[in-house]
């Protein structure tokens, strides 16, 4: 199924991306590695993948521009042919407590987690549904059901990602599945320091690890009978 199979994947510099870009590669898939501004570690990622037998490349694009968005398909197109299979996985992540939120902080928000997916989303579906074959998968956030404080753009962002995902299931059905994956705590946030409170709020009281979002990814590249679902990988969170 992923043997030859051209992946590109957003933000896959680091964390969750890099790990499933080292994961497709591993499984013979082709990998369009997107990044912003981690040329280093995107360029460390690209030698590690091709060390894999697969063909890769690396393309630097700004999602908050449009014009770098369409360039970023454009470029994937001229070295690939084609994309069989996009994950949005690119993400901003910081607080933005109501009495400081700023319309800076919600277009930005807007441009990554929602426009970018939605410009890349809707120019390769239409391309995957020609070839009769594709897959979208967005990874989005358990918090777009259960928002918590202090993160309302992003929470919102990550729900209209959600309305997205079925939105564009039923636009390339049945040629090309679209569905989103919802993240826990798989891996602390970048400058976090308290690691306790986010595993005392789920059920499995441990830290997933980026496995268990290629396991989803995995799960949703493979099926054939499933689209425009949401996968919860938040070990019991929504539930707690």
């Amino acid at each position: 199924m992923l043997k030859g199979k051209n992946v590109l994947i957003t933000g896959a510099g680091k964390r969750i991306g890099k790990f499933l870009a080292l994961a497709l590669a591993k499984d013979g898939a082709n990998i369009i590695l997107h990044y912003r501004s981690s040329e280093k570690e995107a360029e460390e990622v690209l030698n590690t993948v091709l060390e894999k037998g697969v063909n890769a490349v690396k393309i630097k694009a700004d999602l908050e521009k449009t014009v770098e968005v369409k360039r970023l398909i454009e470029e994937s197109i001229k070295n690939f042919g084609r994309v069989d299979i996009l994950i949005n996985n690119a993400s901003i992540y910081y607080p933005t407590p109501l009495s400081e939120v700023t319309e800076s902080d919600i277009d930005r928000f807007y441009n990554i987690h929602v426009k970018a997916p939605f410009i890349l989303s809707k120019e390769l579906g239409q391309i995957m549904y020609k070839n009769k074959w594709g897959r979208i998968i967005n990874i989005a956030d358990y918090s777009a059901l259960r928002p918590y404080k202090n993160f309302t753009p992003y929470s919102i962002s990550k729900g209209a990602m959600l309305t997205m995902t079925r939105a564009f299931a039923k636009e390339f059905a049945p040629y090309v599945l679209v569905n989103a994956v919802l993240p826990g705590p798989i891996i602390p946030a970048e400058g976090i320091e308290d690691l306790k409170t986010p595993l005392e709020k789920t059920i499995l009281k441990k830290w997933g690890g980026e496995i268990e979002v290629y396991k989803a990814v995995k799960y949703l590249i493979q099926t054939d009978f499933t689209t425009g679902a949401f996968l919860p990988v938040e070990g019991g969170r929504l539930i707690c």
